[in-house]
């Protein structure tokens, strides 16, 4: 409905920002020393600052840009249409894309530092894009495939989480060498297949792999304080 200063509610909403938190809302499990410091949700138009988690650098990965409200932050974007391209990690789309997000995050880490932080990483849903975007920082940090799909929430009796599902293990593969460039790497595949060589080798010169691990590894928990 209209208030009576001639404006909807969903533009007042807009305007103040609810105490509503944005949908999907989670602390990303990063390591045991290491918590809050990467949150991830879906849109974050109508929410405010604090029910977003206070964050001090938004990434937005929707095609479609954020209204800035917030002033207390950082804004970048690596946009992305959402299709199901997204989950085609051996495409040739999808690796430029994922090489942009984080080149984008690792030169605004490189600027700020520790300042960076709490980083809100969001789509629409925050499900789809989100997901494989916060799925390769986890195991570029060291998560194990278990405890990455474990993340994503998805729920086992849901239809449309298995369709989900089979699509995130096909995004997940797409970021393994080929058997020819496992040789290349000189690394076990069934040892490490996603540690340091063989995620470099997918970021390509893009993205120094152990930049981002020593910016995690350098941060403690960062006070969400204003």
């Amino acid at each position: 409905g209209t208030t009576r200063k001639g404006r909807t509610r969903e533009e007042r909403t807009r305007d103040m920002g609810s105490e509503e938190a944005p949908p999907n809302l989670q602390a990303l499990v990063l390591c045991s020393s290491v918590s809050g410091l990467v949150l991830r949700s879906g849109q974050v138009d109508f929410c405010s600052w604090e029910a977003a988690g206070k964050p001090r650098t938004v990434l937005n990965l929707r095609f479609e840009a954020d209204a800035e409200r917030w002033k207390q932050c950082r804004y970048l974007h690596a946009r992305k249409e959402n299709d199901t391209e997204m989950y085609n990690t051996g495409s040739p789309e999808t690796r430029a894309w994922l090489q942009t997000v984080f080149r984008t995050l690792q030169d605004h880490f490189d600027a700020e530092g520790e300042k960076a932080f709490p980083l809100l990483i969001h789509c629409f849903s925050g499900r789809d894009r989100t997901g494989i975007v916060c799925a390769m920082l986890q195991l570029i940090l060291g998560a194990s495939e278990h405890a990455v799909f474990a993340s994503f929430n998805l729920d086992p009796e849901s239809k449309e989480d298995d369709k989900r599902r089979a699509m995130f293990k096909t995004a997940l593969d797409g970021l393994r060498p080929t058997r020819a460039d496992w040789k290349k790497l000189d690394c076990d595949p069934d040892a490490n297949p996603f540690g340091q060589p063989p995620l470099q080798h997918y970021l390509r010169k893009a993205v120094n792999v152990r930049g981002l691990q020593a910016v995690f590894a350098k941060l403690q928990t960062v006070p969400n304080t204003q």
